[in-house]
């Protein structure tokens, strides 16, 4: 949220929209948050318009100079405009809080279980990849995570929570994403396979 527009959580957002349907606005890139935002505003009857956009950092230099009013970003993205205050930071979608910014609720705590997305990140290879290459992939990367601080500290200074499962937890957690975003892509009408 841009600093001058006086709301201090998600709750309050929610209630200005209610108050002024169609006054505000959100800046939208094409992908998974977008459409799970999306079917939330719609699921709880908020009228907020979408500007697409194709930059992220575009979209939150908008947002720091009140052109748009609410962006889901990633928290690296968003960093340098909140760390100058010109943006605040009301929640996170991750499904815990980040030890970077351990005052930020989740979205969750927040009222609203119904935008919860941990960001993943992984490494992908083809479908037929043996399963014993895939947890020795997963084995190295934990054991980098466990002796190398600096890859470590770097990914929490952006909020990302390490979480270095194995190759079954990793494709629980992409099915679990694809479920929300199922829910979503449905109360927006959008057909999927």
């Amino acid at each position: 949220m841009p600093v001058d527009l006086p709301v201090q959580t998600l709750r309050n957002v929610v209630e200005l929209a209610h108050a002024k349907p169609g006054k505000l606005n959100w800046a939208g890139l094409t992908g998974a948050l977008d459409i799970m935002f999306e079917g939330w505003l719609k699921s709880i009857g908020v009228d907020i318009k979408k500007v697409p956009y194709r930059n992220p950092v575009e979209a939150v230099n908008d947002l720091a100079t009140g052109r748009v009013q609410v962006y889901e970003s990633a928290y690296a993205i968003a960093r340098p405009q909140i760390e100058a205050g010109k943006i605040k930071l009301l929640a996170i979608t991750n499904t815990m809080r980040a030890s970077a910014i351990p005052d930020t609720p989740t979205v969750a705590e927040a009222g609203y279980p119904a935008l919860t997305m941990d960001g993943l990140v992984g490494l992908f290879g083809p479908p037929i990849m043996p399963m014993g290459l895939r947890e020795r992939i997963a084995t190295d990367i934990k054991a980098v995570l466990d002796t190398d601080a600096i890859i470590k500290d770097r990914l929490i200074m952006t909020a990302q929570i390490p979480n270095p499962g194995g190759p079954a937890e990793f494709a629980s957690s992409i099915d679990e994403q694809r479920a929300v975003l199922a829910k979503a892509a449905k109360v927006l009408g959008i057909a999927t396979k």
